[in-house]
C-alpha cells in the first residue's frame, strides 16, 4: 500500500470516527443527558435566638451530630427569671382585684334585688291605696304618703341599678387587666424559656465559632446546623429536558465517592432562573446584545431524589448527573457504560 493510499484509508477512518462519536453525542445528549455541573445539597439553618442575652453555655462542639430538640446553647437568664417573677405578682394582683370586683358584684345585684321588690310592693300598695281613696275608704294624706314611699323606693332601685351598671364596667375593667397579665406572664414564660436554644431538626453542627460570654442580640445568627436530609442540584440544558419528567430516573456519581453508582430519580424542575425574572422598577427594558451566532445554552436546575442511602457527604460536594428518560431503549445502557466511566475516571481526578 502506497502512503498516498494510507493517507486516505487514516483519513477515511478519522471521518467515519467523526460522524459516529458525533452521532452518539447528539443522541446521548438528547436521550440520555449528563452533567458534571451537580452538587450535593442539605438545607443548611442559620440558628439565632430569640431573645437578647449573654451565652452562658455552649452544649454542642464543632461537627457534632444533633437530634431535634437537642440542647444548642443558653444565655443568661437572670433578668427573665426576675421578669417572670414580677409577671406573676402582677398576675397575683390582677387575680385579687377581679376576685373583689367580682364579690362586690354579687353583694350590689343582691342589693338592687332587694331594692327592685320593695319599689315593687310599694308601688302596688299605693295603687291600692289610691283605688280606696277614690271609693271613699281612705284619706288623701295617706293614699298621698303611699304614693312618695312607692317613688322614693323607685329612685332608691335606679341608684342601685347606677351603681350596679358602674360595677359591671369595673369588673370588665378588671377582666381585661387579668387577661393582659395573664398574657404578659405568658410572654415572660416564653422569654425565659428562648433562654434555652434548642435544635429544629437533626443535623450536624457547622462552622461553630460560638463561645461562652458573647453578647448575643436577638435574630442574630450565631450557628448553622447543616440537616441530614439530601438531594442533588444538578444543572443541565434546557434542549436535553425535552423528556425528562417528574420521575425520571437518573443515576448519581460523587467526587467524594468514586467507582460507586447511586440510583435517583428527578423529583422536580425549576420553573425558571434569575434572569427570566424581571421587577417593575419603572425602566425601560434592555434587550441583550449579542453577535454570536451559536450563544451559550441556558440551564435550568433539577432536583435528583437519592433512592439509597448514601454514606455522610458534605452539602456542596461534587457530582455527575446521568438521566435516563427513554429507560426501554439501547441509549439506557451506553448511558449506564458513561456513568460507570465516569465513575472509574474519578479514582484518578
Amino acid at each position: 500500500m502506497s502512503a498516498e493510499q494510507s493517507f486516505n484509508r487514516w483519513v477515511r477512518i478519522a471521518l467515519v470516527t467523526f460522524g459516529v462519536l458525533l452521532l452518539y453525542f447528539v443522541l446521548i445528549d438528547n436521550f440520555a443527558p449528563i452533567t458534571p455541573q451537580a452538587q450535593a445539597h442539605r438545607p443548611v439553618l442559620s440558628v439565632a435566638p430569640r431573645v437578647a442575652g449573654q451565652v452562658e453555655r455552649v452544649a454542642v462542639s464543632n461537627n457534632q451530630p444533633v437530634n431535634a430538640g437537642d440542647l444548642l446553647f443558653t444565655l443568661d437568664d437572670t433578668d427573665y427569671q426576675l421578669a417572670l417573677d414580677r409577671a406573676a405578682l402582677q398576675q397575683q394582683l390582677a387575680s385579687a382585684d377581679r376576685e373583689r370586683l367580682q364579690a362586690a358584684m354579687a353583694g350590689i345585684k343582691a342589693e338592687a334585688e332587694q331594692a327592685r321588690l320593695r319599689a315593687e310592693e310599694l308601688s302596688r300598695e299605693a295603687s291600692r291605696l289610691e283605688r280606696l281613696h277614690r271609693l271613699g275608704h281612705m284619706s288623701v294624706q295617706q293614699a298621698e304618703q303611699a304614693h312618695n314611699q312607692a317613688q322614693q323606693a323607685s329612685s332608691a332601685l335606679q341608684a342601685v341599678q347606677a351603681r350596679q351598671q358602674e360595677a359591671r364596667q369595673a369588673l370588665a375593667a378588671a377582666e381585661l387587666a387579668h387577661k393582659q397579665a395573664n398574657n404578659a406572664h405568658e410572654q415572660a414564660r416564653l422569654a425565659l424559656q428562648r433562654t434555652r436554644v434548642k435544635a429544629e431538626m437533626a443535623g450536624r453542627i457547622g462552622n461553630l465559632q460560638l463561645q461562652e460570654g458573647v453578647q448575643a442580640q436577638a435574630g442574630q445568627p450565631l450557628l448553622a446546623l447543616i440537616s441530614n436530609e439530601l438531594t442533588v442540584l444538578a444543572d443541565l440544558r434546557e434542549k436535553t429536558l425535552r423528556h425528562v419528567t417528574a420521575g425520571t430516573k437518573a443515576g448519581v456519581v460523587f467526587d467524594a465517592l468514586p467507582g460507586q453508582i447511586f440510583d435517583a430519580h428527578v423529583s422536580s424542575i425549576d420553573s425558571g432562573v434569575r434572569h427570566g425574572q424581571q421587577q417593575a422598577d419603572g425602566q425601560l427594558v434592555q434587550p441583550e446584545n449579542s453577535d454570536r451566532w451559536v450563544r451559550d445554552a441556558q440551564r435550568l436546575r433539577v432536583h435528583i431524589a437519592l433512592d439509597e442511602p448514601v454514606p455522610g457527604l458534605a452539602t456542596g460536594a461534587r457530582a455527575t448527573v446521568q438521566l435516563f428518560p427513554e429507560s426501554g431503549s439501547w441509549l439506557h445502557g451506553l448511558g449506564w457504560v458513561q456513568l460507570w466511566l465516569v465513575s472509574q475516571f474519578r479514582y484518578l481526578y
